[in-house]
């Protein structure tokens, strides 16, 4: 299996505020008379990731459906790339990769014929050497012709990820990620998206796992009753004493 992170010259000036990608500002939801989301304000930039955790039902599905326009914002605003997303979807769209509980890969198909589906839905100038290296990198280059309805669901979850190799989408969301991956596939992932943080993407994850999450930087938030609020860092663990 090789890997092969994106390569992307740094920016000319290193001291500059990297842009920001997704700017959330007053942000309601409900659905019905049931409120979801209660003035959610978030700014992420260029390189960043934010981690959400919360109870089931907080609220952290509905918050990504909606940075993925799964859902319109009708109270507040949500900007990608400065683009108002309510009112330049179809464009918002092309800047986003959402990888969630349900794969929406066909399982009658191979994954080389699913990434073949999805560059085509992209419009994507790529050969078809470049699918199969991505599916290389995932881990599934042995299982590159066989129909996916075989596949397991860690292998599944590798297959839906390869699409972030070849989209390098500018905001990425993640529903449980590590859902249904081994520690072997915990740290592959955890590679892949550090390889994705440093070539400047941005990143939402949904997690219940913060200890996987923490071999990525990242800003945690809590998402409880519709409010979120950011999390202190975890610290470190102390160095066990010297013994004399």
């Amino acid at each position: 299996m090789t890997h092969t992170p994106r390569a992307t010259p740094p920016p000319a000036d290193h001291d500059a505020t990297p842009p920001v990608v997704i700017q959330l500002e007053g942000v309601h939801h409900r659905f019905g008379r049931h409120r979801v989301l209660q003035g959610i304000d978030l700014t992420l930039r260029q390189g960043e990731c934010v981690a959400l955790y919360g109870a089931n039902g907080s609220g952290k599905s509905t918050l990504l459906a909606l940075l993925a326009t799964l859902l319109t914002v009708r109270q507040g605003q949500y900007r990608l790339d400065g683009l108002d997303v309510t009112q330049h979807g179809n464009e918002a769209r092309d800047k986003l990769l959402f990888v969630g509980h349900q794969t929406h890969l066909y399982g009658h198909l191979t994954p080389v014929e699913n990434l073949l589906f999805f560059r085509d839905l992209r419009g994507l100038d790529l050969p078809e050497s470049r699918l199969r290296q991505a599916i290389d990198t995932v881990g599934l280059a042995k299982a590159a012709d066989k129909p996916v309805q075989w596949f397991s669901a860690g292998m599944r979850k590798r297959l839906a990820l390869a699409r972030m190799l070849l989209a390098h989408p500018r905001l990425l969301l993640l529903d449980e990620p590590y859902s249904a991956l081994d520690i072997q596939g915990v740290h592959w992932l955890n590679a892949i998206l550090t390889d994705y943080l440093r070539a400047g993407g941005a990143l939402v994850m949904a997690s219940h796992d913060p200890e996987r999450v923490a071999a990525l930087p990242h800003r945690p938030h809590h998402l409880a009753r519709g409010v979120l609020s950011p999390m202190p860092l975890p610290q470190p663990p102390l160095p066990e004493p010297t013994p004399c």
